[in-house]
C-alpha cells in the first residue's frame, strides 16, 4: 500500500473533522447541545419504554406512554437483529443523537467518499464535501431535532456510491457498499429519506444506461442492475424487523387507508391537503441562492430591523425582548409554506459552481446529478407544481410522507457534488481553455443575473402579516425590512459570486496554481455558508447537556395524580398543549396525548370527531379508554366519573352495518353497558348476546406493555370490553386462557377490544404482544446483515490484494494561450488505440 497516496485522504478528512467541530465548537468541545424540541419529545414518549429496559434488560414492544397505546417500535428502536449496527456507530464516532457536529462530519465524509469514486481531486471533494455538510438546511433540521433525518441524510453519498461502482463493473465492492450504507440508512430510521435516495439511485441507473447504451456496453449494465436489486434486498433485509413491523402499522394510522366512508376515496395514504403542507413556493426556490428571498425563518436574529426596534421601543408588559425578535423573525417569512425556522440555502459559490459543472463536467454522473437536483426541487414545489400531483396517483409509497420540502435535503447534495465535478473539469487539462472561459462566463452571468432578477420578484407580503392589520405603520415597516433583506443578500450573493469567478478567472490567466485556487474555494464556500448558518446558529442558543437532555420537571398536580396506586389509568393533559401535541405528560404517566408524525388512524378520528371540539359532551370517550384524570388547560385535575377502570362486562351488544354508524354512535353510547361491533365482526359472535351477570367480575392482576393479566369469574359466558387500543390481532397480539391459546378479541367501540370470554371461576386471561413481523423480522435481519459485512469485507480485502487503477483527475496548471486539452478528452467515453497491425 502506497502510504503517499493515502496522506491526502488522512489529511481532507481530518480537514473535514476539524471544520465540522469549529462550526458545531460548542459541542465538539464544551459538550454543549442544542435544545432540539423534537427529541425532546421523543425522550416523554420513551419513558416507560426506558422504565421496563431497567426493569427487564429490553425494551417492550408496545407502550401506553402515548396516544392510549401504540407499537413502542415506533418510538424507540429494540433491534439487534442488524449487524451493521457497529459499523454505523464506528461511523458516528459513538456519538448520540446530541453530537450534531458528529451528523455533519458524517455527512461530509460520504459525500467526500463519493466525489473520490467519481474521480475527483482531493482537495475539490473536500469543497463539495464542504457544501453539503455546512449549510442552512442541516442546521435547521439539527435544531428541531430531526437527528434521524439528519443520520440517513449523511449516509445517502454512501450508497450512491456504492452505486456508482455497481454500475461501472467494479461488481462486489459495489453491491457490497449499497447494501451496507442502505442497511444503515434504515438503520437511522427516516424512511422518507431512504425514499428519496431510492429515487435517485434510480436516476442514476438511468443516466448510466443511456450511457452503457451509447458505449455499445449494456451487458455490464444489465448485470449491474440485476445485482443492485439484489444489493437493494439485502440491505433491506438486514432492517426487516423494523421495516416489516412499520409497514404493518403503517396501514393502521394515517398513512394507512380508513374505514370511514367519507373518507374513501381518500385511498391508501395521507390525503393530499396534509401531504403537501410544507410545499415549497416556485419562486421561493429563489433562496437557494439569495437566503432572505422569502423574509427568513423564525429561528433567525431580526435584532436589526426597523420593525423590531419599533416594537422594543414599546413592549408589552408580558413580553421579552427576545420573545419581541421571534415574533418580528416570523413575520418576516413571505413564502409559501406556513413558517419555516429559516431560509434553505445552497450556497451562492456551490449554486455558481454547479453551474458550472453543468456545462463543462462530462458523463453520466453529471447528467444524474443535474436531473437529480432539478427533480428534488420540483419535489419540494408539492401543490404548487403539476408533477406531483401525477406522483400522487402513480408512484408507489409517494403518497405516505409530508413535508415534500424535505426533498431539498438530497437536492442539496446534488448540487454540491455538481459543483465539485464542474471544479474538477476547470482545473483539469481534459477542457479547453476556450470552452473553460465560455462555461465561466456562462455561470457567472447566470448566477449573478438571477440574483438580480431575485430583487424584483420578492413578495411583499407574507401569510403572518394579519397580526399587523391593525397597525399600518408597522406594515409599511415590515415591508421596507424586507426590501432591504433580500437587496442586502442578493449583492452578497453577487459578491460571493464575483470573487470565486475572480480566482478561476486568474487561475485561467495562470496567476493562480489549480491546488491554490480549489483551496481558496473551499475557504470562500465554507465563509459563503458558515456566515448564512450563524443567523440561525447563534451563540446564546447552546445549553449545558445536562439541563437540555433532563426530563422535565413534575408540576404540582402530576404529583397529585401520581398518589393514585392504581397501576394502569390514563391522563388526558391539556395544560401543555393539544391532544396530538403533547408528549411532556408521557414523562409521567400514562397518556392519551402524545406527539409522532403516523398515529394511530382510529385514535386520530376519535380525537377529531369528539374530543378536539366538544370534550365535555364526550367525556364517556375518555372513561372508556380508562382516562381516570383530565388535567384542565388551568392546571386542575378533574377526576373523571366516567372512568370504567381497567376492563367490564357489557349487558347487551349492538351490531351496527359500517365503521360510520359504529363512530357516530359513540356519541350517545353508555360503554359500561353497550358495545357497539360494525358488522365484518359480528360473523365471530354467531349471534351472541350475553346474559347478565351481577356478580361476574373482571379484574387487572399484572400490567406490563407487552403482557397484560386479567383474572375473571362468571356463571356464563360473559362479553368483556378492554380500555386497550384496537391493534389487528394478526399483527401482534395474541390471546391465552389458562395458558392455552384462546380467540382472538376484536374491534368493538370503533377504537377497544372485545372478547367473549367463557363461563368459569378465577380464569386466567393474558393478552401478550408477540408480533411475528418483528421475531422473524430479526432472524432475517441476522443473516441478511452478516452477508453484508461478509461480502464488504471480502472487497475491502480483494481491493487490498489487487487495487484497481485510480480514476482520479489530477489538477493541472493554466498556462496562458495553452488550450490544456485535445477535443477527444471531452467525450464521455475515452478513445480506443488502434489495435497493432499483424505481422506478416
Amino acid at each position: 500500500m502506497d502510504i503517499k497516496k493515502i496522506l491526502p485522504h488522512v489529511y481532507a478528512v481530518l480537514t473535514l473533522m476539524l471544520v465540522s467541530a469549529i462550526v458545531f465548537a460548542p459541542n465538539a468541545f464544551n459538550g454543549k447541545v442544542l435544545p432540539q424540541p423534537d427529541n425532546d419529545k421523543a425522550r416523554g414518549m420513551q419513558t416507560e419504554i426506558h422504565q421496563y429496559i431497567a426493569k427487564d434488560g429490553k425494551a417492550p414492544l408496545w407502550t401506553n406512554s402515548a396516544f392510549g397505546g401504540m407499537p413502542a417500535y415506533q418510538i424507540y428502536s429494540p433491534i439487534e437483529g442488524n449487524l451493521t449496527v457497529p459499523v454505523y456507530k464506528t461511523l458516528f464516532l459513538w456519538s448520540d443523537i446530541t453530537s450534531v457536529w458528529a451528523q455533519v462530519f458524517v455527512a461530509m465524509f460520504c459525500l467526500y467518499f463519493l466525489l473520490q469514486v467519481l474521480g475527483v481531486h482531493w482537495l475539490v471533494a473536500v469543497l463539495g464535501a464542504v457544501g453539503y455538510g455546512i449549510t442552512t438546511y442541516n442546521v435547521d433540521i439539527l435544531e428541531a431535532g430531526h437527528s434521524t433525518k439528519m443520520a440517513a441524510l449523511a449516509l445517502a453519498p454512501g450508497a450512491f456510491a456504492g452505486g456508482v461502482l455497481l454500475f461501472r463493473g467494479r461488481y462486489l465492492l459495489g453491491a457490497s457498499l449499497l447494501a451496507l450504507f442502505i442497511a444503515m440508512q434504515l438503520y437511522a430510521n427516516h424512511v422518507q429519506i431512504t425514499y428519496y435516495t431510492m429515487l435517485l439511485l434510480g436516476f442514476w441507473g438511468i443516466a448510466s444506461g443511456v450511457e452503457a447504451v451509447l458505449n455499445k456496453n449494456l451487458q455490464t449494465w444489465l448485470i449491474a442492475a440485476g445485482l443492485s436489486v439484489v444489493a437493494l434486498g439485502v440491505g433491506f433485509s438486514s432492517n426487516l424487523s423494523r421495516i416489516w413491523p412499520t409497514y404493518e402499522y403503517g396501514q393502521e394510522t394515517i398513512r394507512g387507508k380508513s374505514d370511514l366512508a367519507q373518507k374513501s376515496g381518500k385511498g391508501d395514504g395521507l390525503d393530499k391537503d396534509y401531504l403537501f403542507g410544507w410545499s415549497y413556493g416556485i419562486a421561493e426556490s429563489f433562496t437557494l441562492l439569495v437566503p432572505h428571498f422569502a423574509g427568513g425563518g423564525a429561528g433567525e436574529s431580526m435584532g436589526n430591523t426597523q420593525l423590531y426596534k419599533a416594537i422594543a421601543r414599546q413592549l408589552p408588559p408580558n413580553m421579552t425582548k427576545r420573545q419581541a425578535e421571534q415574533q418580528v423573525a416570523a413575520l418576516m417569512y413571505t413564502g409559501d409554506q406556513p413558517f419555516v425556522g429559516t431560509a434553505i440555502y445552497f450556497g451562492a459559490v456551490i449554486v455558481f459552481l454547479s453551474l458550472l459543472g453543468a456545462f463543462l463536467s462530462p458523463g453520466a454522473p453529471k447528467w444524474w446529478l443535474l436531473s437529480g437536483g432539478i427533480f428534488t426541487i420540483m419535489l419540494a414545489w408539492g401543490k404548487n407544481f403539476f408533477l406531483n400531483d401525477i406522483l400522487y396517483d402513480v408512484l408507489p409509497m409517494f403518497n405516505k410522507f409530508r413535508a415534500v420540502s424535505m426533498a431539498l435535503g438530497i437536492g442539496q447534495l446534488c448540487f454540491a457534488a455538481l459543483a465539485a465535478l464542474g471544479v474538477q473539469a476547470f482545473l483539469s487539462g481534459q477542457v479547453t481553455t476556450e470552452r473553460k472561459r465560455k462555461a465561466l462566463f456562462w455561470s457567472g452571468g447566470i448566477s449573478a443575473g438571477l440574483c438580480l432578477l431575485a430583487i424584483v420578484s420578492a413578495g411583499s407580503s407574507g401569510p403572518n402579516d394579519g397580526a399587523l392589520a391593525q397597525n399600518p405603520e408597522l406594515l409599511d415597516l415590515l415591508a421596507e425590512d424586507r426590501s432591504t433583506l433580500v437587496r442586502g443578500d442578493a449583492f452578497r450573493s453577487i459578491t460571493f459570486i464575483a470573487v470565486a469567478f475572480g480566482l478561476l478567472w486568474f487561475y485561467l490567466r495562470g496567476s493562480l496554481k489549480a491546488v491554490v485556487t480549489a483551496g481558496i474555494l473551499i475557504v470562500l464556500a465554507l465563509a459563503d455558508h458558515w456566515t448564512v448558518c450563524t443567523r440561525t446558529l447563534r451563540p446564546e442558543k447552546w445549553e449545558n447537556k445536562k439541563q437540555a437532555t433532563a426530563a422535565p420537571q413534575p408540576e404540582p398536580f402530576d404529583q397529585q395524580i401520581k398518589q393514585d396506586p392504581d397501576i394502569h389509568y390514563r391522563v388526558l393533559d391539556l395544560s401543555r398543549g393539544g391532544i396530538t401535541g403533547n408528549a411532556i405528560t408521557s414523562y409521567f404517566h400514562k397518556s392519551l396525548s402524545g406527539y409522532h408524525a403516523a398515529k394511530l388512524q382510529r385514535f386520530q378520528e376519535v380525537v377529531d370527531t369528539f374530543l378536539t371540539t366538544s370534550l365535555e359532551q364526550n367525556l364517556h370517550i375518555v372513561g372508556m379508554l380508562n382516562g381516570k384524570y383530565i388535567v384542565t388547560p388551568q392546571k386542575q385535575v378533574l377526576p373523571n366519573d366516567k372512568a370504567l377502570g381497567h376492563a367490564w362486562f357489557v349487558s347487551g351488544i349492538e351490531v351496527v352495518p359500517t365503521a360510520d354508524a359504529e363512530m357516530q354512535g359513540l356519541r350517545a353510547l353508555n360503554p359500561r353497558d353497550r358495545a357497539l361491533v360494525s358488522q365484518e365482526f359480528a360473523g365471530t359472535l354467531a349471534g351472541f348476546q350475553p346474559t347478565p351477570d351481577s356478580n361476574a367480575t373482571i379484574e387487572l392482576t399484572s400490567y406490563h406493555p407487552d403482557k397484560m393479566a386479567y383474572t375473571y369469574s362468571a356463571a356464563s359466558d360473559q362479553f368483556a370490553v378492554f380500555p386497550e387500543m384496537y391493534y389487528p390481532p394478526a399483527k401482534g397480539w395474541k390471546c391465552y386462557l389458562n395458558g392455552q391459546p384462546a380467540p382472538d378479541f376484536i374491534k368493538v367501540d370503533y377504537l377497544l377490544r372485545g372478547m367473549r370470554l367463557p363461563a368459569g371461576q378465577n380464569q386466567q386471561l393474558e393478552m401478550r404482544f408477540e408480533p411475528r413481523s418483528f421475531y422473524t423480522g430479526e432472524m432475517v435481519a441476522r443473516v441478511a446483515s452478516l452477508l453484508t459485512l461478509l461480502a464488504f469485507f471480502l472487497s475491502l480485502w480483494l481491493w487490498y490484494r489487487t487495487p484497481g487503477a485510480s480514476t482520479a483527475v489530477g489538477l493541472v496548471d493554466a498556462t496562458p494561450g495553452e488550450r490544456q486539452a485535445r477535443p477527444q478528452a471531452e467525450e464521455a467515453t475515452p478513445t480506443r488505440k488502434p489495435a497493432p497491425k499483424k505481422k506478416r
